[in-house]
């Protein structure tokens, strides 16, 4: 039994190590419900394709490649959405609604931050070796819908599987209900009508 003890010691931290990996997903809170998410989500959704913009990309691929892949995981996740995600601004229904999806922003960043960052106001990004944050934000012009911070195992091609994964875990729990979303931010009570517009201009954020 004792001279078993000094395996134990190195399975257990083996196994630490391993469910230190893998794909962890954060919802981060906004102060919209996870119904009223739902809501915005769909009014943007029945005006047209939703605008997606991502920013701060270091696969091989590049940035267009990586947004054009990040389309087509994510436009068959929303029912919400029923005709997807476009990269330009001009086919989008309402482009003051966008889905922001940032790589390796800095651990101080807020959804506030991703959804305010533009190429007057850029965001600052830490990249790590090992690991890489996904900060996915659903924004309402400089207001955050709903956001989730994913990190996950580091990745260097859109075609790597883990990279459709990791989009996909942060999609499915983004737009859940979470008991520190009360509904407090007034401004996103359901509006039929928008009362502002966004200049239909794709930014580098």
């Amino acid at each position: 039994m004792i001279r078993s003890l000094p395996k134990l010691i190195v399975a257990l931290a083996l196994a630490s190590g391993l469910a230190a990996c893998g794909t962890s997903v954060v919802q981060e809170q906004t102060g919209v419900t996870g119904q009223a998410k739902s809501r915005v989500l769909a009014f943007a959704g029945k005006q047209g394709p939703v605008l997606l913009q991502v920013s701060n990309v270091d696969f091989a691929e590049g940035r267009g490649e990586t947004a054009v892949a990040a389309a087509e995981i994510l436009s068959p996740m929303f029912r919400e959405v029923p005709k997807g995600f476009t990269l330009d601004p001009q086919k989008a229904g309402l482009p003051q609604y966008r889905f922001r999806l940032a790589f390796d922003p800095m651990a101080s960043a807020g959804p506030e931050t991703i959804c305010a960052a533009s190429e007057t106001n850029p965001l600052s990004y830490d990249r790590r070796p090992a690991r890489q944050t996904l900060f996915m934000v659903f924004c309402r012009q400089d207001v955050p819908v709903a956001a989730v911070r994913t990190q996950a195992d580091r990745v260097t091609s859109v075609r790597d599987p883990k990279f459709r994964e990791m989009l996909r875990q942060s999609a499915r729990q983004m737009f859940q209900a979470s008991a520190g979303d009360t509904g407090s931010l007034g401004i996103l009570t359901f509006e039929p009508e928008p009362r502002i517009k966004l200049n239909p201009v794709e930014g580098i954020f």
